[in-house]
């Protein structure tokens, strides 16, 4: 408490914001903990899916599997019968949509992380303010004077520095995290675009199946892609 108390009020504004960065921090690590980024098994139906022109199976997929890229392909193949620029425009727009939700609470984060050494360097002058004036006041001839100025200002700039490192370690951890999946998604949409044209290009009849698109489905299919891939 005495600690506390000799910190002043710039310690209790570096305490406030490193209780709301841990909150950011647990939300955002256990929000991206729960987005499923193993993909493999995932492209291995789609594609599977578009190479039989079931189109349908594919969002099926998508739909079961979850997670970001699931997210982004579904949105890609429900306008894959609108053609290539149309499944680009999906693309990105989802990638887009994904990009922020996933980077949510980055920003604050990072915000702490710089705003914290500068509360405790604001500390710090306050408390050799405090020290001078205690000096002006009574003089050199008793040190224990400048305890508390002196005090706040170690106190702010250890506190700052003790908010700002631990904080700037976490947001670069989910970033790195973000960053993969984001890397994950742009891999994934190549393979998918890659398959369509050799799924078109191919010309194999549809099959007449309860999950196969119709058949004028499949034929924008070939119409839209065969031109443009």
């Amino acid at each position: 408490m005495q600690l506390f108390l000799s910190g002043g009020p710039v310690l209790v504004a570096i305490i406030l914001i490193s209780i709301y960065g841990l909150y950011v921090f647990f939300e955002r690590l256990f929000k991206l903990s729960k987005e499923r980024s193993d993909s493999d098994t995932l492209m291995a139906r789609v594609n599977a899916s578009v190479s039989e022109r079931d189109l349908e199976g594919a969002l099926v997929a998508c739909e079961n599997h979850g997670g970001p890229v699931a997210r982004v392909l579904k949105a890609a193949l429900q306008k894959l019968p609108y053609g290539r620029s149309a499944v680009e425009a999906a693309f990105q727009d989802a990638s887009l949509q994904e990009e922020q939700r996933l980077t949510r609470g980055l920003r604050p984060l990072a915000t702490i992380a710089q705003v914290s050494p500068l509360l405790g360097l604001l500390g710090t002058v306050t408390g050799m303010i405090i020290a001078f004036s205690e000096i002006s006041q009574q003089g050199t001839g008793n040190p224990s004077v400048l305890a508390n100025g002196i005090g706040q200002a170690l106190v702010t700039t250890a506190a700052g520095l003790i908010v700002a490192i631990p904080t700037l370690i976490g947001h670069n951890y989910l970033a790195s995290t973000v960053d993969k999946i984001l890397i994950e998604i742009d891999r994934r949409r190549e393979e998918l675009m890659a398959n369509v044209a050799q799924a078109v290009a191919s010309r194999k009849e549809p099959r007449r199946s309860p999950k196969s698109p119709r058949a004028d489905e499949v034929q924008l299919m070939n119409e839209d892609f065969t031109g443009s891939l």
